[in-house]
Order: structure tokens, then sequence, then C-alpha cells
């Protein structure tokens, strides 16, 4: 499986995990690591990206996103009594163009949807949930799409 466009989880937030309840979300994950690469995907059901792309938000200033904070919070919560196997796959950083982001994240979640496992995609602007309702393409004819946000800015007002 190719995944080239990932990068791994942070050592920062790898090293908060260790510091964790053996019970907590973060020590049930597979994680996306330098030391031992992307896991085995087989048995996940739940995919975690983050998309480091932010280039066409209408408010862009420059800054550069960084998911380190969100992963340790969600890392420290508690799962409950469920046995979905979740992955984090890491980012998917800025490409050359928003246009080569877009190709990355697309063609990340078309291998996701194939395995029949749901990407939670955190970050990004809104303009990649474009990107995202085009994995669908070529495998399903119908779509359903949540998005958490504060305004769904799609398309002019």
């Amino acid at each position: 499986m190719v995944f080239n466009f990932l990068s791994p989880v942070s050592d920062e937030v790898l090293a908060h995990n260790e510091l964790l309840s053996e019970q907590t979300l973060g020590k049930k994950l597979k994680i996306h690591s330098k030391q031992y690469g992307i896991p085995d995907l087989d048995d996940v059901k739940i995919a975690i990206i983050g998309v480091l792309e932010n280039r066409n938000d209408i408010n862009y200033i420059g800054e550069e996103i960084q998911f380190n904070h969100l992963r340790r919070s969600l890392y420290s919560l508690f799962p409950g009594n469920w046995y979905t196997n979740i992955a984090d796959l890491g980012d998917i950083p800025q490409g050359e163009s928003v246009e080569d982001t877009y190709f990355a994240l697309r063609t990340t979640l078309s291998i996701l949807i194939e395995k029949k496992i749901i990407p939670i995609i955190l970050g990004g602007s809104q303009d990649l949930t474009y990107a995202n309702y085009r994995a669908y393409d070529n495998i399903m004819p119908m779509v359903n799409i949540v998005n958490i946000d504060s305004s769904f800015d799609l398309g002019d007002s």
C-alpha cells in the first residue's frame, strides 16, 4: 500500500503517549511513527489523517497548522466500551501547490475507502472537502460527509 504522502506523528506526541494510562485511546491506536512506519491496516475501521493545508482559507495569513496539541488531547481520552480499531496515519504536508495537496488527500482517501476504512480528516481549509468528495468518484455513487466547523463555507453565500 502506498502512503508516501504521509509524514509520521511527531516524536513529541509519541513521547507524551508513553506517559498515558494503558486505558487511554492513545494506547489503543495504531500510530504511524518514524521508528515503525505505517501500521498494518488489515483490521482497522477508522483512520485519522491530518492535512497541513490552509493556503485557500479566506483567513489565511501564512501561519502553519500543527496537530500536536490536538493529538495529545485526543490520545488522553478514554475510549469506553467499544472495540473499533483506529489508526493515526500522521499528516499530509502541504504540497508544492494546493493541487498537489488535493491529489495526495484524494489518493490517500481512495485507498482507505477501498479498504472500507472510515477516514477522519483533521484540519485543512474548507476547500479540502472537494478533494475528499472526489476520492469517492470511482468507488460509490452516493456520499455522506460530516463536517464539524463553525461554518460550512463552500461556494459563495
